[in-house]
């Protein structure tokens, strides 16, 4: 196996449980642990059909007594919380609640109303009398909340949260991707505020972050901890290069054990450089990526009440890139990242990506402190036709190679929790086929 990140070492367990034996290498030019990079925010990540909270609930259920892992890797929920806005005088306001992506389910409210002004909210309020002559057929979510609530509630409202979250404008987002059930909740009621009151309790079920309770450092010490009781070997340095044989795979280690053979081979794609050892890899790591920058921050001197909620903002930057800027407070103070728009090249300079970040923080209105750190992330899916093909590139491409599995979130748009269901359901089609069961 190569690459140990959270979906790989999930794989490799899925192995060890059964008694295959198992070596875990690290990719190419990474440090051990760097494929856990993105996974460093504590909230945790979308968890929108519970595949993380059924993983994480099964590394903390105790093999032995005094297993450490129950505390480590127990699954912590934390509901999304109203983020602040720019709001007509261009001074942060909360976002209205109760709200889907933005949308406000009572558009005259005081709170939509320092968001959007009062000509905004009057045209958003718009789409109480408006009669719905496109049931179910509006697929962009920009068209569907523009033509019934105007632009206003489009640029203020749903942008910031909508770029935030996929790195793209909601023209380019389907509305039955990024809110399921509203158009159709929409046919219900008959308005998309109604609808949007209809389906709230969905939307926070989808956005609830999950995370384990101490850390995903934590987690990543349960996994090596838990493999180790299954004799899982850990190789100090990565393979320098990985030939297929005609019933094997053949795997140089660069060092004093030589050439290893495979039976067969789990590689994870999230790393360039893992992909490089397998260059036929490369045709799977088609989703668009952005840049992600984070830096601390001064104190924006938010009231006490304000305090407890992350500032969200888009910001344009000089060469024309519209990146989204997310502020908040954390154990150790204030903290920003922005994020760049879906589409940057996956080889971008870290010296630009930083440049181009801080840039978006200054321009958001936030004082930066330090130079932060920056990575790339795989967007996720905007359009159902895009991950529909992703699907089916890597079914036909795993049915061509039943020897090599391919794993990690870069193949399902940057979801660890549909990258680990993928990962452990094609694992055990692998055992299978190496224990000579057929499908």
């Amino acid at each position: 196996m190569v690459g140990d990140g959270l979906v790989e070492l999930a794989t490799a367990l899925e192995f060890a449980e059964v008694g295959l034996s198992v070596r875990v290498f690290p990719a190419p030019e990474a440090a051990a642990g760097a494929g856990w990079e993105t996974l460093s925010d504590p909230r945790g990540v979308t968890d929108p059909d519970g595949q993380l909270q059924e993983f994480l609930a099964h590394i903390a259920a105790p093999i032995t007594p005094g297993d450490p892992a129950e505390e480590r890797a127990t699954p912590r929920t934390s509901p999304p919380s109203p983020v602040l806005l720019r709001g007509a005088k261009r001074n942060w306001v909360p976002e209205p609640q109760p709200a889907v992506w933005g949308i406000p389910a009572v558009p005259l409210a005081a709170d939509s109303m320092a968001v959007l002004g009062t000509a905004g909210a009057l045209r958003a309020a718009v789409d109480r009398v408006r009669p719905v002559l496109t049931i179910g057929k509006t697929h962009a979510f920009g068209d569907l909340v523009r033509a019934r609530m105007g632009a206003a509630a489009l640029d203020r409202l749903v942008e910031p949260l909508a770029r935030d979250a996929y790195g793209v404008h909601p023209d380019d987002i389907d509305a039955a991707l990024i809110a399921p059930g509203l158009n159709e909740a929409m046919t219900r009621v008959g308005t998309l505020s109604g609808a949007a009151l209809d389906t709230v309790e969905r939307h926070v079920a989808r956005e609830t972050l999950v995370a384990p309770a101490a850390g995903w450092g934590e987690l990543r010490d349960a996994l090596v901890a838990r493999l180790a009781l299954y004799r899982v070997e850990f190789a100090e340095t990565a393979p320098a290069r990985i030939r297929e044989a005609e019933e094997s795979w053949l795997i140089d280690t660069a060092g004093p054990e030589g050439e290893l053979v495979a039976r067969a081979l789990v590689i994870g794609v999230d790393a360039r450089a893992a992909t490089e050892l397998l260059p036929e890899l490369e045709e799977l790591r088609v989703g668009p990526t952005r840049a992600v920058g984070a830096l601390s921050i001064d104190d924006p001197g938010f009231s006490a009440e304000q305090q407890r909620c992350a500032a969200v903002q888009t910001v344009v930057l000089q060469d024309g890139a519209t990146w989204s800027v997310r502020a908040e407070r954390g154990a150790t103070g204030w903290s920003a990242h922005a994020r760049g728009p879906a589409g940057e090249p996956q080889g971008a300079a870290q010296a630009s990506i930083a440049a181009r970040a801080r840039e978006a923080v200054e321009g958001a209105g936030f004082v930066p402190r330090g130079t932060g750190r920056t990575w790339m992330q795989f967007a996720p899916y905007a359009s159902a036709a895009s991950r529909d093909a992703a699907a089916d590139r890597l079914a036909v491409w795993c049915a061509a190679r039943s020897e090599v599995l391919p794993v990690g979130a870069a193949l399902h748009g940057g979801a660890i929790p549909a990258a680990l269901e993928d990962a452990r359901a094609r694992s055990v089609r692998l055992r299978r086929h190496l224990a000579g069961i057929a499908e």
